[in-house]
């Protein structure tokens, strides 16, 4: 039978839409992500917990508000079964299934009915459980308590307090919106009340909008210039640069958009509604390297380079945060202010041509790593020190040697450039450049250039074995020396980057395949330190050898190894890095068997059989009695274990 619209527009009127917009002081764009995922995975944890139906939770927004849609939310909780364990059943009915003197005791106190009863088997008989069902309430009371729950839930590895109170957020919270369908939720976080309204594009709409309905939110947000949505804003975003870039390309030339996600996710983040636009720079500051052309570009400006085949182009894509309104004004204005930055390098390039990296050495004397860990100067004494070592360990020839001595005392002598003190992000690039001007061997540049990597959430790793070395080396030495000196990262918090450089330490060793032992390498750099008493050495030795060794699980449980058998692997060695992932690769692959399971129990009966006859005092051979193997099996199996 057709059920008749009227019932079917009723029951939707009934399934309304929530929505909570948390309106920020602008975020990072490195934390919009993160916050977003946070949001909608605890936000279906909680709805899930409250018994609350929906049709599909979303999450949008930008650095500017974080923003919640649960769509088609049931209008109360679903009913629910709960069951209170209660006595042995023997004790509530007899054999013929009366109830019993206590029975009639035990429903009176609880106030039940005997068909509230049932039964349940378990291991230590039968018991009688108490069926309840849940009183439902209502969704729009339910939600003044959930949507505080969210939004406090959210965590973030930089926070900050503002106000009276203790409550902690990435930045400060400035409004609260908070619907179901035309209804407001009210609530109160850090002081701040929720309501219907929020406001539209800082620049474009900044007056208060007051939101009628839930399911209006979008549209209206778009009509005041903020698309919600950061998937969409990252179409526009691509599209609009393949506009330009088929723009230039008239003349049959090939020039591109330099790829760039993490830049592309930065703009997303930042921007409610983004225009692109093509800007150039003068041609004469091409002759900059390309890092610092791109560093320029990127790093200060927020530009997308444009390349023709691998080299720069005097163009540039960037972004405005609005319509196209004045675009003209924008253009020559980010132009003005590309063009000052470049001619500021291009200075500082120059400059610092003049004096060669080794006579920069002796200038890292004036800066200091950490009070408790020395200059950058006793830091490159340390890199020679420990790189010499790790190389002999390693059976590397002597022209490898010579080129990681050098590049290990030279690695550091960029950060006296005023290039890197303008550009951080160009440390151990710039020193590469430096080198190759000054005549050194390209080896020794590369190695500078790969002491660095992989940087930030790169996954490459140095291409020569000098570099690879000595990133080793610089991780290992920075990762050594802040355990030493008390820098122990905690929780979420880890200011100096530490699971960071463990990572890279691992992921170098995994990636040249080195069976080299981390209780080696941890002691030889702890060794450059002063040392101190034994007990509180060896506690650091431990200390960073769990570090190392989390880093490894993670790495174990990303191939889909269960946590028992990386706990079997670990406990065999827990000291090489690439005998460890092979040991649990093995394992995995094995324990897809068909026979796995079979060897196992074979396995625990014959430890079980050496547990009896040691408890028994029985005595066991060390050495195998060859004439009692009578049976041909017996006989094959000992062949091939001696094989082994």
């Amino acid at each position: 039978m057709d059920v008749p619209n009227s019932i079917w527009k009723k029951r939707n009127q009934m399934f309304k839409t929530a929505l909570l917009e948390i309106k920020v002081e602008e975020f990072p764009s490195s934390l919009v992500e993160e916050a977003l995922t946070q949001l909608k995975e605890k936000g279906e944890e909680l709805f899930a917990s409250s018994n609350l139906d929906y049709e599909k939770i979303t999450v949008s927004g930008s650095c500017r508000r974080l923003i919640l849609q649960a769509e088609k939310v049931s209008p109360k909780q679903k009913e629910r079964i709960e069951k209170e364990m209660g006595p042995p059943e023997r004790i509530i009915v007899n054999e013929r299934g009366e109830l019993t003197k206590e029975g009639k005791a035990y429903l009176k106190a609880k106030g039940i009915k005997r068909e509230n009863l049932g039964v349940e088997k378990l291991k230590k008989g039968n018991y009688v459980y108490i069926k309840r069902k849940t009183v439902s309430r209502r969704t729009k009371d339910i939600l003044p308590l959930l949507f505080p729950e969210l939004i406090t839930s959210l965590s973030f590895s930089k926070s900050m307090r503002w106000g009276k109170g203790d409550f902690a957020f990435a930045r400060p919270i400035r409004s609260i919106l908070a619907l179901l369908g035309e209804e407001i939720i009210e609530f109160e976080v850090a002081g701040i009340r929720s309501g219907r309204e929020t406001r539209g594009h800082p620049y474009l709409s900044p007056f208060l909008i007051s939101i009628d309905d839930s399911q209006k939110y979008s549209s209206i947000l778009r009509e005041k210039w903020v698309i919600i949505n950061p998937a969409e804003r990252r179409e526009i975003i691509i599209k609009q640069m393949q506009e330009i870039v088929s723009q230039l390309n008239k003349d049959r030339k090939r020039q591109r958009v330099l790829e760039d996600k993490e830049l592309l996710n930065d703009i997303v983040s930042s921007v409610e509604y983004p225009t692109m636009f093509l800007g150039e720079f003068d041609s004469h500051f091409l002759s900059l390297p390309s890092p610092v052309l791109r560093a320029c570009l990127r790093d200060y400006q927020q530009h997308f380079s444009v390349v023709e085949k691998e080299t720069f182009e005097p163009y540039f894509i960037g972004v405005r945060d609005g319509n196209g309104e004045y675009l003209g004004e924008v253009i020559k204005g980010n132009q003005r202010v590309l063009n000052a930055r470049l001619s500021d390098a291009k200075f500082f390039f120059e400059e610092d041509k003049k004096i060669p990296l080794e006579e920069r050495v002796p200038l890292l004397k004036e800066i200091v790593v950490q009070e408790k860990l020395g200059s950058y100067y006793d830091r490159t004494l340390r890199l020679v020190k420990l790189g010499e070592k790790i190389a002999t360990s390693l059976g590397i020839d002597e022209k490898v040697r010579g080129i990681l001595k050098e590049a290990a005392y030279l690695c550091k002598t960029d950060l006296t450039t005023q290039m890197v003190k303008e550009f951080p992000s160009l440390e151990g690039i710039m020193g590469k450049e430096y080198a190759l001007y000054s005549k050194k061997n390209t080896q020794v540049g590369q190695a500078i250039y790969e002491h660095k990597i992989p940087r930030s959430n790169e996954r490459n790793f140095p291409r020569t074995l000098a570099g690879a070395i000595l990133a080793l080396t610089d991780k290992l030495d920075t990762l050594v020396g802040s355990f030493w000196a008390g820098f122990i990262p905690s929780g979420s918090e880890d200011p100096w980057g530490l699971r960071r450089q463990a990572q890279g330490i691992v992921e170098i060793i995994l990636d040249r395949e080195w069976e080299v032992s981390l209780d080696y390498l941890i002691k030889e750099s702890l060794g450059l330190y002063q040392r101190k008493e034994r007990t509180e050495q060896k506690e650091i030795i431990l200390k960073i050898k769990g570090f190392l060794r989390a880093r490894m699980v993670n790495i174990l449980k990303d191939k889909g190894i269960r946590t028992d058998q990386i706990r079997a692997v670990l406990k065999v060695d827990d000291d090489r890095p690439v005998s460890i992932i092979k040991r649990g690769e093995a394992l995995l692959k094995a324990a897809s068997t068909e026979e796995f399971k079979e060897e196992v129990i074979a396995i625990v009966r014959l430890l079980n059989i050496l547990k009896q006859a040691e408890r028994r005092n029985l005595r066991i051979p060390q050495k195998l009695k060859e004439e009692l193997l009578i049976k041909k099996e017996e006989r094959e199996l000992y062949q091939e274990l001696r094989k082994i």
